[in-house]
């Protein structure tokens, strides 16, 4: 009997722990389902360029991660693109091989809370929310007039386009189109501009595949076109006398009489002149001259009458023209073409936003001022600009970093001041400087970096930057052993 009750007490404890060990586990699978993260709200979706597209979203309670999805709008498959802490709250989804984005298709996109705690996903919206990108915003517009009154547009290249789409408005009339051309062309010749008023050309990107354009500028560039005069046939009833032709001065009025000889020098001192009366009215500090950076600009002015860019005949960029001259640090770079006089070309400048932006900068302070008059007649202008003084030396500096260098621990080079010191696969190999290979007792030598300690993936500097106030490069060293 004794037994017997024992054992029912036993059953009774028993039963009576269950009881208590089941709510516990209720409330243990309650806090674990509390986990699961709540459904992630879209707050906006933009294309914030031809190959971009930033999508945001609202923060929610029990998520450790937010996984980001797109898809062609309209497909079913959702694609996974990227997974971000839960401090993000936006991702911008730039194109690549494996998640591309092809401009004017439209894509949809949404977002799903994950906590990897409890490996439990929160729910998504299935609608989500779709734009899609267009063609870059074309930018860097200029225009030039030759003599034969052609207007020369050009602008810079522009992403995702397969076409610019050129339009005209001839003073206060409604913009029309007036061409379209293939990307691979950054210039367009208007031969019958509207004479006597001036023209305003406007350039869109176009992508063919979807039918979709891009913004274009929204001021465009404009440039005056003046009215061909004809000229009134003389009388030949009577013929002329010497002398005879002209008031009692015989100074003569036909316009070839003045088409002498044309100083270039006077006429880039009264471009940098009127440039600094504009600068006053905005405010910014006057331009200083400079003779290294004025050959700079003389030197490009010839270039643009061979090629009319902001790239130069060789090939490389308009700013490394400073080398050449031995003018440090241009940064900034204006070009015309067909203006008549200093007048001329400073309004036509001041009427294009772009170059107005450059003309306007405050941390610029010299320009040089570049004329050429070609065999032709035509007139090219330039303008150089730089922050700092354009005869400034630069030095690089190298640590042998435990070694030395020809006995000593550095060694200095001295350079024009904003320009490669190139120490490996240099444009000419004629440019590589000649640096003296450090040594040191019981390690290797394994390149120059910016830093002493660099991380074992990368790779040895290229080239340093001569500085006014020196760049350091650092010799790595490996151990023999």
């Amino acid at each position: 009997m004794y037994k017997k009750r024992k054992y029912l007490y036993a059953l009774f404890a028993f039963m009576i722990a269950a009881l208590i060990c089941i709510p516990q586990a209720l409330q243990m699978r309650t806090q674990a389902a509390a986990k699961k993260p709540g459904t992630v709200k879209l707050s906006s979706i933009k294309a914030t360029d031809y190959n971009k597209i930033n999508i945001k979203w609202k923060k929610v309670s029990g998520a450790t991660n937010y996984i980001v999805y797109y898809k062609k709008a309209g497909s079913g498959k959702w694609i996974k693109v990227k997974t971000l802490n839960n401090k993000k709250s936006s991702y911008t989804h730039t194109s690549s091989s494996k998640y591309p984005i092809v401009v004017g298709q439209k894509y949809t996109y949404t977002v799903k809370a994950y906590n990897k705690k409890t490996m439990k996903s929160g729910r998504y919206s299935k609608t989500g929310l779709t734009t899609r990108t267009v063609p870059a915003t074309v930018y860097g517009l200029g225009a030039g007039l030759t003599g034969d009154n052609t207007v020369n547009v050009s602008w810079n290249p522009a992403g995702g386009t397969t076409h610019y789409v050129i339009y005209r408005k001839a003073n206060d009339s409604a913009p029309s189109k007036i061409a379209t051309i293939s990307s691979k062309y950054t210039r367009y010749e208007d031969k019958n501009p509207v004479e006597g008023v001036t023209n305003t050309y406007f350039v869109f990107g176009y992508s063919s595949k979807f039918k979709v354009y891009g913004d274009g500028s929204n001021t465009g560039v404009s440039i005056k076109v003046k009215k061909k005069v004809t000229p009134t046939p003389e009388p030949t009833s009577k013929p002329e006398k010497p002398g005879d032709n002209n008031n009692d001065n015989n100074h003569g009025d036909n316009d070839d009489d003045f088409d002498g000889p044309v100083d270039p020098i006077a006429m880039a001192s009264e471009v940098l002149r009127l440039t600094n009366i504009e600068r006053a009215k905005e405010g910014a500090q006057p331009l200083k001259y400079n003779k290294a950076l004025q050959d700079a600009a003389m030197l490009r002015a010839k270039e643009i009458s061979v090629k009319f860019s902001h790239t130069r005949p060789n090939g490389t960029d308009s700013s490394t023209v400073g080398k050449d001259v031995g003018a440090a640090g241009i940064s900034g770079e204006n070009i015309a073409m067909g203006y008549d006089s200093p007048e001329d070309v400073v309004e036509g400048w001041m009427n294009s936003s772009g170059h107005k932006a450059t003309m306007m900068m405050n941390n610029f302070c010299y320009m040089g001022v570049g004329f050429y008059k070609s065999d032709d007649g035509m007139y090219y202008w330039t303008q150089e600009f730089t922050s700092m003084n354009p005869n400034s030396n630069g030095l690089v500096i190298f640590d042998a970093n435990g070694g030395t260098i020809n006995g000593n621990s550095t060694y200095t080079i001295t350079g024009t001041a904003g320009y490669y010191a190139w120490l490996s696969n240099a444009p000419q190999a004629e440019e590589i400087v000649n640096i003296p290979t450090p040594t040191r007792s019981g390690y290797t030598f394994s390149g120059w970096y910016d830093t002493k300690t660099p991380a074992s993936n990368r790779k040895p500097l290229k080239a340093a930057v001569y500085t006014t106030s020196g760049m350091t490069v650092y010799a790595k060293w490996i151990p023999n052993n």
